[in-house]
């Protein structure tokens, strides 16, 4: 006599909700669902591991943080600064 298995099919099919494709409902709506999952987990976890790692270490300074600098520098005058300011609006 043949042993049947753990999920009395002999290990044949996937019959279990803990194994296989889409495993977490049948057919097409399954894989896609699974696919999303996965795709959310590993988002969060990159986002996360940006988060930990200090992910703004490309900041752009906006144009009007730049020209504040450049006056704090005393690259420009105050003149200069009101007209450049009124001008990036």
């Amino acid at each position: 006599m043949m042993h049947a298995g753990f999920f009395g099919n002999g290990g044949a099919h996937y019959s279990s909700w803990l194994c296989g494709p889409g495993a977490f409902f049948p057919g097409v709506l399954g894989w896609v669902i699974t696919l999303l999952f996965w795709g959310l987990i590993i988002y969060l976890a990159l986002r996360l591991f940006q988060a930990l790692a200090g992910g703004t270490c490309n900041h752009r300074p906006s144009s009007l943080e730049t020209l504040k600098d450049r006056y704090a520098r005393g690259e420009i005058n105050e003149e200069q600064y009101q007209r450049m300011k009124s001008e990036l609006g």
